[in-house]
Formats: structure tokens, sequence, C-alpha cells
């Protein structure tokens, strides 16, 4: 019999030190190995680099009267330089957030308001978002610039070398409980909030991951994401775990990327589903040696079995899988390439088994029963890589009194412990009380050529039928379908009850979060607008 609290192996060791610390002592260790290669340059940068230069700009914060008492926040694409001061307020113990430069003024300077950062780290291309943001947010901020500024500061200034640098060692941290990094939730369902971890918790988040991967996985990393997502931080502190390095690249085409994986001979790349279409849409690439990839993680949000399945086809000898996790957790569930190589080829549309350090149980949304095999419900996770809470706000019935976490997703587990994830549960709606998970009608319609892009919502009917399913739709160039065409399409491959009994609308393009997932409340509050002045 399968337990109703499934739980995932104990992590061998965790560092029981700051995450500053912990960074200090790892390069060091590593010396002169290499710990990021921009692939846009061939530039490479070994740890001791990395360390060398981390310390002069922390030992210039400290000099312009930053403490572990501040909070620092950065705003730049990727590059050989932007992790250097991240890494020097963590040597500090000073809080940092990350923002993406591609974000509105308006979702920067809500962001900004919530932390008050004393300092910010911008490249020249987002210097007139982080302007204006402040100005919105009537925040006074120090603003250093990492490329050229005569108006401000510059990273150059901070990186000079300091006289005694060579005896510069981190801050003490006795409470490994304080907050060190701050990441946004998505905002997908309402005002993003900062989402706190500690130097425990994020060390415990990154070593379920480390450990659960295996030896070996990281030690080459293609990078794509800013440090905004939790994905970005993770694989840069997961290299000083092993003595890995990140490649970084930035606006790649599709067949450049296989040009990276077969000349860096990448070992482990995340991508989000959106991203996936980067790879399936090269012509091209059978003529590159991508054996060396030994793992290809995919999350963030739901991916259809077809494309899926294209991912594989074209990474034949690479465990492609699917992963689920929450920045507040970190990662819950994927598969270990080393023992679940089975599950990984026959149950490839799970996300996974319960990664090491996480305890998790699905919850009947309704009676809160904890439920047993096949059964859908509400995800609860468990671990020290919790987040301690949001930033500035009210932390009252986040945890439950066992402590565990409600993750707000709808999944379930089989026989096997392989965990699925359904849907989230305020994107579910109901039609004449019937739960409609808006994903599987998305699927669907993924499957009709002429469509590039869909989201479907509930769209409000009356008292007795509730929200009637609706779909939002983007062509693909070329091929045509009307209305009522992709109407019937579904309707023959779904119940009655998911018939798309709201209509079909079309759009030029989806609104997104940076991340790729969808802004699903923006697109029905618009589609319902635009009814209405009709």
């Amino acid at each position: 019999m399968v337990p109703k609290i499934l739980e995932g192996e104990k992590v061998n060791t965790v560092p029981n030190v700051s995450l500053g610390q912990f960074i200090f002592d790892s390069a060091t260790k590593f010396g002169e190995k290499a710990c990021q290669i921009d692939s846009h340059t061939n530039t490479p940068e070994s740890f001791l680099s990395v360390k060398q230069r981390s310390v002069r700009v922390a030992m210039e914060m400290q000099k312009r009267g930053i403490t572990s008492q501040d909070t620092l926040v950065f705003c730049s694409k990727v590059t050989l330089d932007t992790p250097i001061p991240i890494i020097a307020s963590f040597f500090l113990g000073a809080k940092i957030a990350n923002l993406d430069p591609t974000l509105s003024t308006r979702q920067t300077s809500h962001l900004l308001s919530i932390i008050s950062p004393k300092m910010i780290f911008v490249s020249e291309a987002a210097l007139n978002l982080i302007e204006e943001s402040l100005e919105s947010a009537n925040l006074k901020t120090a603003i250093v610039v990492y490329d050229n500024s005569t108006k401000y500061p510059t990273f150059s200034e901070f990186v000079k070398r300091k006289a005694n640098e060579e005896n510069f060692k981190p801050v003490d941290i006795t409470n490994l409980d304080e907050t060190i990094v701050m990441f946004f939730s998505s905002g997908t369902t309402g005002l993003p909030k900062a989402i706190c971890h500690s130097h425990s918790s994020f060390l415990h988040l990154v070593y379920n991951f480390y450990e659960t991967n295996g030896k070996g996985c990281f030690e080459v990393i293609l990078s794509f994401t800013t440090f905004y997502w939790l994905s970005g931080m993770l694989y840069l502190t997961c290299t000083f775990v092993e003595g890995g390095h990140r490649v970084i690249c930035r606006d790649v085409e599709d067949e450049q990327l296989f040009q990276l994986i077969e000349k860096y001979k990448v070992t482990f790349i995340f991508v989000a589903p959106i991203l996936t279409y980067r790879f399936t849409n090269c012509p091209n690439f059978n003529k590159y040696d991508t054996s060396s990839l030994r793992s290809l993680v995919i999350s963030g949000t739901p991916i259809s079995t077809i494309q899926l399945d294209k991912v594989r086809s074209v990474f034949k000898h690479t465990n492609v899988i699917l992963a689920y996790g929450q920045t507040e957790i970190g990662y819950v569930s994927m598969y270990n390439t080393d023992t679940d190589s089975k599950f990984i080829q026959n149950k490839y549309i799970s996300c996974g088994k319960v990664v090491k350090g996480v305890t998790l149980k699905v919850v009947d949304v309704e009676t809160n029963e904890i439920l047993g095999p096949n059964k859908k419900g509400e995800i609860y996770a468990k671990t020290k890589s919790l987040m301690k809470g949001y930033y500035n706000s009210d932390n009252k019935n986040i945890f439950e009194e066992d402590g565990f976490l409600r993750t707000g997703d709808i999944g379930y587990y089989d026989e096997d412990e392989c965990l699925y994830y359904v849907e989230r549960i305020k994107e579910m709606f109901k039609y004449l009380s019937w739960h409609i998970v808006p994903s599987a009608i998305e699927l669907v319609l993924m499957e009709h050529p002429a469509i590039k892009e869909v989201v479907v919502f509930g769209f409000p009917r009356s008292e007795e039928e509730g929200e009637v399913p609706t779909a939002c739709v983007v062509l693909k160039d070329g091929p045509t379908a009307s209305g009522k065409e992709i109407e019937d399409f579904v309707a023959s491959r779904v119940s009655d009850k998911e018939k798309l009994r709201g209509g079909v609308y079309f759009m030029n393009e989806l609104p997104r979060t940076p991340s790729g997932k969808l802004k699903r409340k923006e697109i029905r509050d618009y589609i319902i607008k635009e009814l209405k002045k009709n």
C-alpha cells in the first residue's frame, strides 16, 4: 500500500554556514577551475577571480555604508559581471532581490516599493526603467550602473583593487534563519509578493536539488535566465557545490543553442515549456553532437504530450524530465537520473518523484482528507527549504499547524509514487457545479494545426450555470481557422461540460510573465471588458 504521506530521501549534508561563507569557501576550494563562461565572447572566469572581484565590490559597498541590515537590488541581463555584486552582498549578509529588465515600469515600481532597497545595480539598457520606477515609488535609492555612466557610480569603480583585500572575511552571521535572498511571486492571480529565503532554507533548497540530480550533472550548465528567477540563483549556487560552471547565453537563435551544447559539452539545461520550441523548431538539430547533455529539465508551466514527445525525439540520448516546484519551496518533485531510469522512459509525463528533503501529501480541497494514489487534490509540501514567509506581509495562515505549506496546486500521485501536476486551484472554475480544468482543454486546442498559443478561462454566464469554458487563441502564420471550426474541433475531443460554450476569441499575442506564464486573469478581464463595449 502506497503511504498517504510521501517522503523524499534525507539529504546527506547541508553546510551549517551562511550563504556568503559557503560561496567564499567553495570559491577558495575550486580555485582556478572555470566558474562561468560568456558564450558570446568565449571568455571564461575562474572561481578565484569571481571571489576576488566579489570581495572588492563588498569592500566598496561597506565603504558606502552597506550592512547586513540593508537590501540591494539588481536589474540586468546575465553577464560575467552580473553575479559579482550579488555574491558581494552575500559576503556582507545583506538581503538581495533581482528584477527582470523586461518588466514594465508599473510592475517594477510595485516590486521596489515592497522592499525599499538601499542600492541598485542596473545595466545601462534598464536604467530608464529603474529611474522611472524609483520616481513612481518615491524612493531615494543609490544607483550603480554596470556599464558606462557619467551620472552614476559604475561597477568598474567598485571592482578596483582594494588595500588589504586578501584579509577580507565574510561577515559572521550567527542566525542562519535571517533572510538573505528574496524572489518575487509571479503575480498571475494578484499583485506579486516578495518571497523570503534564509541562509538555511536556500542552502537546503540547493542541496535538495543537487543531491536528487547526482554528482556530475551540473558540470556544465547552459544558463538562459536572469537572476529574477529562482532557477537563475539556484544554478549559480549549484556551481559552488560541485565546482562546475555556467555557460551564459543571451538572445541566441534556435540553431545556436545546439552549437553551444556541442562546443561546451553542456551537461544540464533547464527550460520553461515555451522555450522548448527553440529546440523543436530547429530543422538542423541532427548536425550537432548533444551526447554530453545528461539532463534537460522542463518546469514552470504545463507542456503538451505532443510537444514533450518532440523534445524527446530531438534529444534521444538525454534524460528529458518534467519537474514540479514553487519559488516558496524549491523543487518538490523530479526524477533521479541514477535511480528512476525506468520511470523516465515509461512515465515521462509525470513530474517525477518527491525530491530529497521534501515531504508531500495530497489533500481533498473540500473535506481536507489526506488522499491516496490516483485521487486529485491540493498538493501540500514540507521541507527545510521552505521560505520564511512574505516580506512586510501578514504571514498568518501561510503554513499549516503541522508545518506543511499549501501550494494552491491540484495534483495526484500514482501507485509508484510518481507525481502529476494538474492545475492551479485559482485557475479552475465551475460550470454547472463541475470543476473545469483549463489546462486540459488547452492541451486539446494545441493539437489543432492552426493554433500557436491558447488560453482557456471561465466566462461568467449565470448563477445557475456558473462560468462557461472560453478560449483565446493566437493562430500560426499561414494556416487559418474560424471560431466555429475550433469550437467543433474541441467538442469532438472533450466531455460535454468542457465544450467552448463561451466561444473563441483571437489575439495577435497573449500577455505573459517573463518566465512564460500566461496572465490568465488579465486576458479574461480584457475579453469581458471588450464584450461589454459591444
